[in-house]
């Protein structure tokens, strides 16, 4: 179906005959087969099989920065490119392009470095509290532990935090079914 005098509109490239191609079933313009697959759909303007895209809900660089070229990186404050994710002189690495204060980078690099200690402590706390003879200290211990690692477990994968808040109601259960039978087990003991 290619002919040699059409062009893929994703690649720009002319479509040679022989080529698997696929053609738009809204528009019908012929494309590359690959470069169909790979852009999820056509590639004309308006066209109903152009695919979804994402809309953005917030500029990636702010208004007051738009045309300038450089920023200062926050980690060591020389100049490098405003799109840069990395700083080529202190090897930082940025989430985004935005600008950051020197203060959000610090704190976000903290952050980081405290996730892996945070992902274990989890684990250990989880474990705590569902081995039935340690879950008073697991309950008392995740009770602590939370609170003060809110910012923690707000970034790391909501896996952890979840698992957290199982181990600790496991945990809170298991101490008072452990109160309850030892209650109920005195009561006849006694009587």
């Amino acid at each position: 179906m290619a002919n040699s005098a059409l062009n893929c509109a994703i690649c720009l490239s002319p479509v040679a005959p022989g080529e698997e191609t696929t053609m738009c079933p809204a528009c019908q313009a012929v494309y590359h087969a690959d470069c169909w697959r790979e852009n999820g759909g056509c590639a004309i303007y308006g066209c109903a099989q152009v695919p979804l895209v994402e809309k953005r809900q917030a500029l990636e660089i702010p208004v007051s920065y738009w045309g300038q070229e450089n920023k200062q990186c926050p980690g060591c404050g020389r100049e490098i490119l405003a799109a840069a994710l990395r700083c080529r002189h202190c090897g930082a690495i940025f989430e985004s392009a935005r600008p950051q204060a020197t203060t959000e980078f610090q704190q976000r690099t903290a952050l980081a470095q405290r996730l892996p200690a945070a992902r274990r402590t989890v684990i250990v706390l989880f474990v705590l509290c569902v081995v039935p003879f340690l879950a008073p200290v697991g309950a008392v211990a995740t009770l602590i532990w939370r609170p003060a690692h809110r910012e923690e477990l707000r970034a790391l994968p909501s896996f952890y935090a979840a698992l957290s808040l199982i181990g600790l109601v496991l945990a809170i259960g298991q101490t008072l079914a452990l109160i309850l039978v030892t209650l109920l087990y005195s009561l006849v003991v006694h009587h």
